[in-house]
């Protein structure tokens, strides 16, 4: 008969100690036996066996556990299924057994730690777990299982639960014959090579979001970046806007890239050195067990080895000088320590800010993060229209990432404004506009739906568009570029030409313009035959004092010297 026990005996997951002492991050996973291939499947309510030959047949659990002590080893709190929860089990079969023994006036303080489910790292180098049940020595065990037994009434799960307990042993969850859940005495020998599992997350796969707070109190929710310092801060619609566009790349829920605009938060990482990584981790709570909308993002820090002044300079060697992450870090030193985690989270005056595991809990919910990937239906991203000509409709564009124009678009580059500010349009003939690139977009109507960007795999994108124009239409990722000259800054403007924008402050993120210097089409013109104020400028719009022999902008016109 097969022997399909209670999902609490299903708690196959863990990773053990030696090489490898971290366990998995909480979550929601499916888990498949490494000796036999197949997958942990609920069969109905509470029960389970290793039946599921693909992943797809698999259940997903959701797993959590406690402080990890120092042999890297958890306790189980959070092992759930959509059949119930096996730690409200476990805990029910535990009170029907302490009945029994009361009643029959026989001890029952062994029954805590016999029902403790131990999450332990195998050390392999493939993350393999066990699960493992700890049963202390107990006096009289004969009499008091026989007692246990009887009262049990045949019940499968809880006889051969019962009926393979060997006081002062450890035992490990492996897989029997028939597929249902068994137990081994020892890890690491002929008969262990059956209780070691894999834990494969139910997690995004990557590509380009936006992201925004889960919080409940934010009344901006979405992150973009429009500044030049390594922060991130808020705005309340992402969609026609690529400041807010992340690209997120993940192996298992390890982030191995978390860019936007320029910005890299994976590198962080990697710099404070090895068994340090940054993490996507689901924030689930057992009412919302398998809803995949709300993360936690962690700096996990390594055993052992951290130091603060290293893991400071590593902010600053990866995230810049200035990064407020990395004054955040130097302002809570004393976060700074051996398996640390350091969450990133959503700061009251906008941004990210940091909380450390001493003081998680009053920042858990701004530490919850939403995932929205773009799909141009329902999460789109479709730049907005700046000024009307001609029956169509034109907006300036400069992204960090590669995109597909997806609606009724064309694209072009400025080669040359005349003395009226009528621009000279080159086509952009790419089936994908490359990261980094100046264009002017044509629209057909001021539809969203029909004007969408598609960002793509930014692994295999073209080149940027190169020739003689790319350095007179130029861009900005950001609205605080103290290079931008606004007074050689020729703007798009009503009509569909280029000018300077007098009440320009700055060129707002993610917007194209045309150097003065450069582009205009005015003959060139002797030095004698200068008016105006006779400042001389040269061709990158700079100031010169005393030219040399060379063309140079004055009086807005060339000028030979």
């Amino acid at each position: 008969m097969k022997k399909t026990i209670t999902l609490f005996l299903v708690a196959l997951v863990a990773i053990t100690a030696s090489a490898i002492t971290r366990l998995p991050d909480q979550g929601v996973y499916k888990i498949q036996n490494v000796y036999s291939g197949t997958w942990v499947k609920l069969q109905h309510n509470y029960l389970a066996d290793i039946s599921a030959q693909t992943i797809d047949e698999a259940s997903p659990l959701l797993v959590w556990y406690g402080e990890r002590d120092e042999n890297g080893e958890a306790l189980l709190t959070n092992l759930s299924g959509d059949g119930g929860d096996m730690i409200e089990t476990l805990e029910f079969i535990k009170g029907l057994i302490q009945e029994t023994l009361e009643y029959n006036n026989k001890p029952t303080w062994f029954l805590k730690e016999m029902f403790q489910l131990h999450l332990v790292p195998t050390g392999d180098a493939d993350g393999s777990v066990y699960l493992c049940v700890d049963v202390p020595e107990i006096e009289d065990w004969e009499e008091i299982r026989d007692i246990i037994l009887e009262a049990a009434g045949g019940q499968t799960a809880v006889t051969y639960y019962i009926t393979h307990m060997v006081p002062g042993n450890r035992h490990y969850m492996g897989i029997d014959y028939d597929l249902s859940f068994g137990y081994r005495l020892q890890a690491g020998t002929p008969e262990g090579t059956d209780i070691k599992f894999l834990m494969v997350r139910e997690a995004p796969q990557g590509g380009y979001c936006f992201v925004k707070t889960a919080s409940t109190t934010s009344e901006n929710p979405y992150l973009r970046r429009v500044h030049s310092k390594t922060s991130t801060i808020d705005q309340a619609n992402p969609h026609g806007d690529a400041s807010a566009v992340f690209e997120l790349a993940l192996n298992d829920n390890q982030v191995s890239r978390l860019a936007v605009q320029g910005l890299d938060l994976a590198p962080l990482a990697a710099a404070i050195g090895e068994g340090c990584y940054l993490a996507l981790c689901p924030t689930n709570t057992t009412a919302e067990k398998f809803v995949y909308d709300a993360y936690a993002l962690k700096l996990q820090l390594p055993d052992q080895g951290v130091d603060a002044a290293t893991v400071i300079a590593a902010a600053k060697q990866a995230l810049g000088e200035n990064s407020e992450i990395a004054a955040a870090l130097a302002s809570h030193s004393d976060w700074i320590t051996d398996r640390a985690a350091i969450y990133f989270v959503h700061g009251n005056n906008g941004g990210i800010t940091l909380a450390g595991d001493a003081n998680y809990a009053d920042y858990a919910d701004l530490a919850k993060w939403k995932l929205e990937f773009i799909d141009t239906e329902d999460n789109y991203l479709a730049p907005a229209a700046e000024v009307e000509a001609n029956g169509k409709y034109y907006t300036t564009l400069y992204t960090a990432f590669p995109y597909e124009l997806v609606g009724s678009l064309a694209a072009y580059s400025v080669k040359m404004v005349s003395e009226t500010g009528v621009p000279e349009l080159e086509p952009i003939d790419m089936d994908v506009i490359p990261a980094g690139t100046p264009v002017l977009l044509e629209m057909e109507t001021n539809d969203d739906g029909n004007n969408m960007i598609m960002p793509v795999d930014a692994t295999v994108q073209p080149a940027p568009v190169l020739g003689a124009y790319t350095t007179k239409f130029m861009g900005t990722y950001f609205d605080d570029d103290t290079q931008n000259d606004k007074a050689n800054m020729l703007t798009l403007q009503s009509g569909l030409k280029f000018d300077v924008n007098a009440s320009l402050d700055y060129m707002p993120a993610n917007k194209a313009w045309v150097n003065k210097t450069i582009v205009t089409g005015i003959e060139t013109v002797k030095a004698d035959a200068q008016n105006g104020d006779n400042t001389i400028y040269d061709l990158m719009g700079r100031k010169v004092t005393n030219p040399g022999r060379g063309i140079y902008i004055q009086n807005g016109k060339k000028v030979v010297y």
